[in-house]
């Protein structure tokens, strides 16, 4: 396991924000290749989990979502030293009500904070204790156009894009997909998904430590200011994790491959019939970021 150490500072909160950011946080990771048998772990998943299962129109997103769960309740049960099928989450959309969002861990190892996210061939969760959090990892795709893909515009502010297009030519893509996963991984953890645009808040620049700089409008001194830590999770990704309510994080990545190999798989139960289609494949720079909606973030 390697451990990451966040190179940020928070900023002072404003006069009236949330409570002050205390200590450092542990953030524990693993990632994982999508399972390529996703339904020998169907016993590992509650009715909630297997209706949502039954209606994905992808197998990639099935896959996704199994191993989304299956690596958070096996990576959370190793932490509380329980075993996987203890481990239960509640997962409630608080806009529309729905049974997607942010997952929260009851029973055995309440307490515990987590997010899950996907992209490619990557399957990464991102666990602390008692500290909310997000995490989120995107493939890099290469761009062949001038500029930016359009889709940055519901990305970068102002500055932001000034300060990718003061870098060499050849840098500016990963830049800006540096900015995305930043920037997802701080909406992930405050649990607001793409409901808030990307441009309501400013990030420092990609090559420098990750820092939520300032957000914008007229509730920004009551907005909380996560701390951030970029992760290396594959040569051609780039990865970020936010946690609230304190001051750094300590990240430490583990072997997904290692922690599966030690669990067996749980088969047993089947998902019901499809009922609908919740979900296509994630949106990816490159692709319309419009495409993307709340519900289809992973967490």
């Amino acid at each position: 396991m390697t451990p990451i150490h966040a190179a940020g500072t928070l900023l002072a909160p404003a006069e009236g924000a949330a409570d002050a950011p205390q200590a450092a946080a542990e953030c524990h990771i693993w990632s994982l290749r999508p399972l390529s048998s996703p339904q020998s772990w169907f016993g590992l998943l509650d009715s909630a989990e297997l209706t949502r299962v039954s209606s994905f129109a992808h197998e990639l997103d099935l896959a996704r979502f199994v191993t989304g769960r299956t690596l958070a309740k096996t990576a959370l049960a190793s932490l509380v030293g329980t075993g996987p099928e203890a481990i239960s989450f509640r997962t409630r959309c608080p806009g529309c009500g729905g049974a997607h969002g942010k997952p929260q861990v009851v029973g055995a190892g309440a307490g515990w904070e987590l997010s899950i996210t996907h992209s490619g061939d990557i399957v990464a969760v991102a666990i602390a204790l008692g500290s909310p959090l997000g995490v989120d990892v995107e493939r890099f795709e290469h761009w062949g156009g001038p500029g930016l893909p359009p889709e940055y515009d519901l990305v970068l502010t102002p500055a932001e894009r000034a300060a990718v297009e003061r870098l060499p030519e050849r840098e500016r893509a990963r830049a800006g997909l540096t900015y995305w996963t930043r920037k997802e991984a701080v909406l992930k953890a405050t649990g607001e998904g793409l409901n808030t645009p990307m441009t309501d808040f400013t990030l420092s620049g990609p090559d420098e430590p990750p820092a939520l700089v300032r957000w914008h409008g007229q509730d920004a001194g009551r907005r909380p200011v996560p701390a951030l830590a970029d992760l290396s999770l594959g040569e051609d990704y780039a990865g970020a994790v936010a946690v609230l309510g304190v001051r750094s994080v300590l990240a430490t990545v583990h072997s997904g491959p290692d922690l599966i190999a030690q669990t067996r798989p749980v088969p047993g139960r089947r998902p019901p019939e499809r009922v609908r289609v919740l979900s296509t494949e994630q949106a990816l720079p490159g692709r319309t970021a419009q495409a993307r909606s709340p519900s289809e973030l992973p967490f």
